[in-house]
């Protein structure tokens, strides 16, 4: 078998990743560091959720299932905390789950040439540029007008980034095994303002109204931001990837949604 390790750059996750690595290589496991994810039959991210995310990513375009084990704060995609690495045997023996959960595709399209193509496992977000005015957000699903929001932005969520800035800006908690769009506004002007949830199997629609001399722009899984333009249409569709989560303890989603909210609180 043979495993890569992706750690976030610090001292604290460097140890843990060479006691990682320790344990596999007594495994029998052959196991590299940072190495290329060609080749290899699942990749380990150390670290919290953007880690496992970004790791997560790039192994699903080649199929290949990702374990995070947590060292940051909350870790909703880790399947193992960093006291928990005796677990690691049962990656080894086959005694483990792997789901599957949708991505999205993200394309910003002008004069009717897609210019910015992205897949996204957490989310799409439309926000305001630096100064503090209001942008204006129409989102059209199969070419019908769905809602026109006044606010901060617009968050497109999967099921899985419904936990992240999505839940912090209002919107519902959905189970990963779910397959939909979740569309939050970010601040809304209004009272009545709140979120829908789109099947996956639609294509949803999105520009922008900018006030004078101010900018919208798109971000991608909390990456660095795409400057868009009233004349930008942003569509979000279901993409052909999925992201492969390896499960190597029994618990469920509401069950660890409810360990990490209560860890948050203490």
């Amino acid at each position: 078998m043979k495993i890569s390790v992706f750690p976030k750059l610090n001292s604290d996750e460097d140890r843990l990743c060479a006691e990682i690595v320790e344990k596999l290589s007594a495994l029998g496991v052959e196991v590299g560091v940072n190495a290329p994810l060609e080749g290899c039959d699942a990749v380990i991210a150390v670290g919290g959720d953007g880690t496992t995310l970004n790791v997560a990513k790039r192994a699903s375009i080649l199929g290949i299932p990702t374990l995070g084990v947590n060292a940051g704060r909350l870790g909703f995609m880790s399947g193992l905390e960093r006291n928990e690495l005796e677990l690691l045997s049962n990656l080894i023996s086959g005694n483990y789950k792997v789901e599957e959960r949708m991505m999205l595709n993200a394309d910003i399209v002008e004069n009717g040439k897609v210019i910015s193509s992205n897949i996204c496992l957490n989310d799409a977000v439309i926000s305001r540029g630096d100064l503090a005015r209001l942008i204006d957000i129409n989102v059209f699903c199969e070419g019908r007008e769905v809602t026109k929001t006044r606010a901060d932005g617009m968050i497109v969520s999967t099921p899985t980034g419904s936990t992240a800035y999505s839940m912090a800006a209002g919107g519902p908690v959905v189970s990963p095994d779910n397959s939909c769009f979740i569309v939050t506004p970010i601040c809304p002007h209004s009272l009545v303002n709140r979120s829908i949830v789109f099947s996956s199997d639609k294509e949803l629609e999105l520009s922008v109204g900018n006030d004078l001399n101010n900018n919208s722009f798109l971000s991608i899984d909390g990456a660095a931001s795409i400057p868009i333009t009233a004349e930008s249409r942003i569509t979000i569709s279901k993409s052909k990837y999925k992201t492969k989560l390896i499960k190597l303890k029994p618990d469920n989603f509401y069950e660890i949604l409810n360990k990490k909210l209560l860890e948050r609180r203490n």
